[in-house]
């Protein structure tokens, strides 16, 4: 007779289902970390695409050719507008100026010519101008309004100024500081549309000249008369 040993069944393990919400938690902080990830990449990207562009060293005034010295590269981030000025290569020396860019612009393409033809626009003029009348810190690349004041009569009586040229740029200025002949009157050389040549000479001989300073904002294509 033998002992019979009842069979215990080994119980069965029940695993423990993971909620629902807890699966849908981990799904989006996934998808937020790779949300991160990918915005991230986007702004580095953006942050490195910078685009290498001319800028104006110098006053540049219209007429004149450009030279080596007159340019600087500088690194740019554009959005959608770099087109719009020179990209940095090989160098637009001798193209011409058409219209006024200040030291430090952005050089746009619709400033130069290639055409040496168009340089035949503008006259190089000096005038010379009476301490008083003209902006104390004048500079190469200034717009200036021209005006004269001419005198008549016997005691010499002024009449009202007249605007004789407008938006002139200034090419050089010579105080008269270094003059040998110890005079302190201006020198003042002024890019002048060529068809306006005949005007300014006449002004200089019917009277005194003042030169008053244009802000470029004013000026619709800043450098244009």
């Amino acid at each position: 007779m033998s002992d019979a040993s009842p069979q215990v069944g080994s119980p069965r393990v029940r695993r423990l289902a993971t909620p629902s919400w807890l699966d849908l938690r981990l799904v989006l902080g996934v998808l937020l970390v790779l949300g991160s990830v990918v915005i991230g990449a986007r702004v580095v990207t953006a942050a490195d695409h910078l685009t290498p562009v001319y800028v104006a060293r110098v006053e540049l005034v219209p007429g004149e050719q450009l030279r080596a010295g007159d340019l600087a590269v500088s690194q740019v981030r554009f959005d959608g507008e770099g087109s719009a000025y020179v990209a940095a290569g090989a160098a637009p020396v001798g193209y011409v100026v058409t219209r006024h860019v200040g030291a430090g612009e952005l050089l746009p393409v619709a400033a130069l010519s290639a055409d040496p033809g168009d340089t035949s626009d503008r006259r190089f003029v000096t005038v010379p101008v009476s301490p008083g009348h003209l902006p104390v810190d004048l500079v190469r690349g200034d717009l200036v309004d021209v005006y004269v004041t001419t005198k008549s009569g016997i005691a010499r009586r002024a009449d009202p100024p007249t605007r004789v040229l407008a938006a002139v740029p200034v090419d050089s200025y010579d105080d008269g500081s270094t003059s040998l002949s110890g005079s302190d009157i201006a020198a003042v050389v002024l890019a002048v549309p060529a068809a306006d040549v005949d005007r300014i000479i006449a002004a200089l001989e019917g009277g005194d000249l003042d030169l008053v300073r244009v802000p470029v904002e004013l000026v619709d294509g800043a450098g244009s008369p």
